[in-house]
């Protein structure tokens, strides 16, 4: 039985799976999908949360938490979810200015954020934010990723990252005498491992070959020359602790002025998340034929983020490459997720000393690598080429407030531009027109000199309903009956119907009779809402065309 709350299927994933029959055979192919996950996701996930400026066994923890609830919760079956390189460029900042108190508090609001959206049905009107939009940011998030694992790659001797991206550059070549061969050394070879490995085709995930190799080159450098030693997660943070994640009361730390100072941070937080936890579901429906519920996944993502502070877990959200691993490697169900996070615990309770040995240098690499995939140089290349001049600026405005600034600043100017960019194509498609010719409706007959018909096409919105009705205004001397043809307005909201009162007062005061034709269903119950009744002396509403005319005559 699927559990509804405020009318919001939860665990949809769940209940389809058990309508559609799930059996032994399916079980195996989640465990082993669970497990091959875990694999990708464990060094990626600890990798994330050092781009974050956190402790490394948080991103674990992140992964722990979030990827079993959000699965179980969520709408769409096989989404595995967890920290993601993009989270980064948002979190660093959070860190770098109000430590991990403040990380833990943004994360809880951006999950009531998701939640709320998600309970206000949201989720198809987040996957209509224009294509320039996303791609914008989300390609400036992977340069800024590429920015902060310059100092690791090369072993720079560099205290602090500057917050802003032009500062950390000019921080990082004044650091770079300081760069040591060992580290880079591992850092190219891990990465060069992670470019040639997909070619030979042999289904082990190359980033898990690349990590062992890196490690490998880590421990015997050092036994070559004891000048060449590489930094190590066990070098630089002690290692993991060999510990199930425990609860803790991250609330004891909050005041309203960081609720206030965070509030801008966390709205960015929900909205990447949201939009990557829908782009992931979206991808994974063209792979499998399936249909994802994107307010459920909404809702579960909430909740997910909601729970994960209490426990010490970064930000989550669906990791795309991960799930498209979870897919080919025959996951079935959401409990290949479920089984991913449960897998990452038990090797933490069992392997945890032996992260000690990963380089920094080779999860620097591993992240340039992720970097570059977010980058997706192709399709910027295929707005650029193909897209229109405003939205080619809006993909290289919000590329820019993403690099040079801050990418929540950027997440919020994009939904405006993305408003901006709405209202002007509603207004190059709503119009009105004059119609001299009787010959629109097959009449027999001219209408009088002193009846005239305006045509009215296309969705009256805000931005697109004065255009409509500026021409109706400036051109009506001499009339005594307006016809408003508008079955070609499918929708009108609040602003087409002040703008449509104001253009009939205008007709009004000169004495016109006006008579609304075809008006669709939505329009006139908008029309009724706001008060614009039938007049004897003043308005009429007709169903056709031909009554319309025929009221005209009758009027003169």
């Amino acid at each position: 039985m699927g559990f509804r709350f405020f009318n919001i299927p939860l665990a949809k994933a769940i209940r389809e799976t058990w309508q559609q029959g799930y059996r032994l055979p399916d079980l195996f192919a989640d465990m082993g999908a669970g497990i091959t996950i875990c694999i990708i996701a464990i060094p990626m996930t600890m990798a994330v949360a050092i781009a974050c400026g956190v402790q490394p066994v948080h991103g674990l923890y992140g992964a722990i938490i979030a990827g079993p609830l959000i699965a179980l919760l969520g709408g769409s079956r096989l989404s595995v979810s967890g920290p993601v390189a993009e989270l980064a460029v948002l979190i660093y900042p959070i860190v770098y200015q109000f430590g991990f108190g403040g990380l833990m508090l943004a994360t809880w609001m951006a999950g009531l954020m998701l939640l709320i959206m998600g309970l206000a049905k949201l989720g198809r009107i987040i996957e209509f934010i224009p294509y320039p939009v996303t791609t914008g940011f989300i390609a400036g998030t992977g340069v800024v990723i590429c920015a902060l694992q310059i100092k690791d790659f090369f072993g720079l001797e560099l205290l602090t990252q500057p917050k802003y991206f032009l500062d950390r550059l000019l921080g990082l070549a004044e650091a770079f005498p300081t760069w040591k061969l060992a580290d880079t050394s591992v850092g190219v070879l891990t990465l060069l491992v992670m470019m040639v490995w997909p070619r030979f085709k042999i289904p082990v995930p190359s980033h898990l070959i690349a990590m062992l190799v890196g490690s490998g080159v880590g421990i015997v450098l050092p036994m070559i020359s004891p000048e060449w030693v590489v930094d190590t997660i066990g070098s630089r943070y002690g290692g993991i602790p060999q510990t199930a994640p425990a609860f803790m009361a991250f609330v004891q730390t909050v005041n309203l002025e960081d609720i206030r100072l965070l509030f801008g941070s966390a709205f960015a937080i929900a909205m990447l998340c949201s939009i990557k936890a829908l782009l992931c579901a979206v991808v994974l429906d063209g792979m499998t034929g399936t249909k994802h519920d994107p307010n459920a996944e909404l809702v579960a993502h909430g909740i997910g983020n909601l729970v994960l502070p209490f426990f010490g877990g970064i930000t989550s959200t669906s990791a795309l490459s991960r799930s498209v691993a979870n897919l080919r490697v025959g996951a079935r169900s959401p409990l290949a997720a479920v089984i991913h996070g449960v897998s990452i615990l038990i090797v933490i309770l069992i392997l945890a000393p032996l992260f000690s040995y990963l380089p920094m240098a080779a999860l620097a690499a591993l992240l340039l690598m992720a970097a570059w995939n977010i980058f997706d140089l192709q399709h910027c290349l295929q707005i650029v080429r193909v897209g229109t001049r405003s939205e080619v600026a809006v993909l290289l405005i919000c590329f820019g407030l993403t690099v040079l600034l801050d990418m929540s600043i950027a997440v919020g100017v994009g939904m405006v531009l993305a408003a901006l960019l709405f209202m002007k194509q509603m207004a190059n498609i709503t119009g009105g027109r004059w119609l001299l010719e009787a010959t629109h409706w097959d009449m027999q007959e001219r209408l009088p000199d002193t009846v005239m018909v305006y045509e009215i096409s296309g969705p009256l919105f805000f931005g697109a309903a004065e255009k409509a009705m500026s021409t109706l205004r400036e051109h009506s001397v001499g009339l005594k009956v307006v016809i408003l043809q508008m079955h070609g307005v499918p929708t009108m909201d609040i602003s087409g119907i002040v703008a449509l009162k104001s253009a009939l007062e205008s007709l009004h005061q000169k004495d016109i009779f006006v008579i609304l034709s075809d008006v669709q269903k939505q329009p006139q119950e908008a029309l009724k809402r706001a008060g614009l009744e039938p007049h004897p002396e003043k308005l009429a509403i007709c169903e056709t065309m031909e009554s319309s005319v025929a009221l005209a005559k009758k009027r003169v």
